[in-house]
């Protein structure tokens, strides 16, 4: 033929007897990937809330209401304190015609509460 050397066909490359643990560990990252995805959204959905809702301290009274009604959501043990201290301070600007600004000591309680910084 044409001096044309043909090499010959390699057989199959036998699978190992257990490959389906390769598809297994696959999966099993993929799953760990997305709960991953899944806990990093939420903890970025939760800083996002905390920001907005930090973001309406210049209106006292709406902000009084708007933090008593979401607030318990961030309370863990370590700033359960903080947050009957803060929902005190905030009586004062809640049932009022007309209120002054949130003072600085309640307004770094409130920073130290939502861990803003």
């Amino acid at each position: 033929m044409n001096g044309l050397k043909l090499k010959p066909i390699k057989p199959d490359i036998p699978l190992p007897e257990h490959h389906y643990v390769f598809w297994i560990s696959g999966l099993i990252i993929l799953i760990l990937l997305l709960i991953l995805i899944y806990f990093l959204n939420k903890r970025i959905k939760i800083k996002k809330e905390k920001k907005a809702l930090f973001s309406i301290i210049n209106e006292p009274k709406k902000f009084a209401y708007e933090f008593t009604k979401k607030a318990k959501k961030y309370k863990n043990k370590k700033n359960e304190k903080i947050l009957e201290q803060i929902l005190k301070e905030l009586e004062n600007y809640k049932y009022r015609p007309k209120v002054n600004n949130i003072d600085e000591n309640t307004i770094n309680l409130i920073k130290r509460y939502l861990e803003l910084k």
